[in-house]
């Protein structure tokens, strides 16, 4: 076996052993996640992309994450370019305590800084989630609104995910995903598609993540 292989099995019994499972993509509905991370990322081309995707999720495999991470998803942009990032904890609070250890800085975060220098991804708390036609979502596209507050953001997505399913991006849409930014400024909002989705953007395909089974 060599040397790359060896330190791959590693990685993946180091996974199973704390309960962390490398899997395409999570329940991004999960009740116990309090806190959801994301964030865009543009990088020069298909190869700089999954070179940055593959490397990332290389070093969060590596590190020793508490029991309140639960999950960590780099997506794929239709474009060749684009990442969206996607993370889930339990708590802000949990997430906070991770990322004030310097340990942390200098091992998981001086690794993701060498692939790609990225500012500090949004912090957000899920507000609600509507299921359209009940099919499994496949692709994704992410929509960032800007709120004056964070009433303002819950309210806006609630007017989303009531109205008819006619008015959604795609009748394709078979669920919608809504996040209340953690400072009120933004609501972001997941919208799952069964097949590749039509319209201006890039759309996102899950390429490799790092989960925490839900109990």
């Amino acid at each position: 076996m060599t040397s790359t292989r060896v330190e791959v099995e590693t990685w993946r019994h180091a996974c199973h052993v704390t309960g962390l499972q490398p899997v395409a993509l999570s329940d991004l509905a999960r009740p116990d996640a309090g806190l959801v991370l994301a964030s865009l990322w543009h990088t020069g081309g298909p190869e700089q992309q999954r070179k940055v995707m593959s490397g990332v999720m290389d070093a969060w495999e590596k590190a020793r994450l508490p029991a309140a991470y639960l999950a960590r998803h780099c997506l794929a942009g239709s474009d060749g370019r684009t990442i969206l990032n996607f993370a889930q904890w339990t708590s802000p609070s949990a997430h906070r305590a991770f990322t004030a250890d310097p340990r942390h800085q200098q091992t998981l975060g001086s690794a993701v800084q060498a692939l790609y220098s990225a500012d500090p991804p949004g912090r957000f708390l899920p507000h609600r989630f509507a299921e359209r036609h009940g099919a499994a979502a496949r692709c994704f596209t992410a929509t960032w609104h800007d709120t004056e507050g964070e009433g303002r953001a819950r309210s806006l997505a609630d007017a989303l995910a009531e109205r008819a399913p006619a008015a959604t991006a795609s009748s394709a849409a078979v669920a919608e995903y809504f996040y209340a930014g953690e400072a009120g400024r933004q609501l972001l909002v997941l919208t799952g598609f069964q097949d590749e989705p039509s319209g201006a953007g890039p759309w996102f395909r899950p390429f490799r993540g790092l989960v925490r089974p839900a109990r």
